[in-house]
């Protein structure tokens, strides 16, 4: 795997994807939060949850994190993820990083601490990547398909 910058990160080859910009990831956060809180408004609204400020925010809480856990599970994207065309894979062997490590994962995220200091490594990897063994990397642009016949 290799940085934006063309770096090894380290314990890595240096073959492979690019890792992704912290730009992208935040925007992916922000579409999963978003998606999260739009659910949790929709249950109140349904009145499945309580409508107190702290419940319902507690609720998103629970919420992202239980969707992250379980679409970083059994996957390697979340929504946003995938609209930002990034990836959250394991930094041992590039596939999902499994239940346990991405409930690890999505907890510590959504402290936001922790995400804030992928700002500082060098490799933009934040205390939850680096709690859950994971990394984030540009997913490259699908290649077009051409029709027989040449267009």
């Amino acid at each position: 795997m290799t940085s934006e910058r063309g770096a090894n990160t380290p314990g890595t080859t240096g073959a492979g994807q690019d890792l992704a910009s912290l730009l992208g990831r935040f925007v992916a956060v922000f579409i999963d939060w978003a998606a999260c809180t739009v659910l949790a408004i929709g249950l109140n609204w349904l009145d499945l949850v309580t409508a107190d400020p702290f419940g319902q925010a507690v609720l998103r809480a629970l919420l992202f994190a239980a969707y992250y856990a379980v679409a970083l599970a059994f996957g390697t994207q979340t929504l946003g993820m995938r609209l930002m065309r990034i990836a959250c894979v394991s930094a041992d062997h590039g596939g999902p990083i499994g239940f346990p490590r991405a409930l690890v994962r999505a907890v510590l995220l959504s402290l936001l601490i922790p995400a804030l200091t992928a700002l500082v490594h060098p490799y933009h990897r934040g205390l939850h990547d680096l709690a859950a063994g994971s990394v984030m990397l540009q997913v490259p642009a699908p290649a077009e398909k051409t029709r027989p016949g040449g267009r």
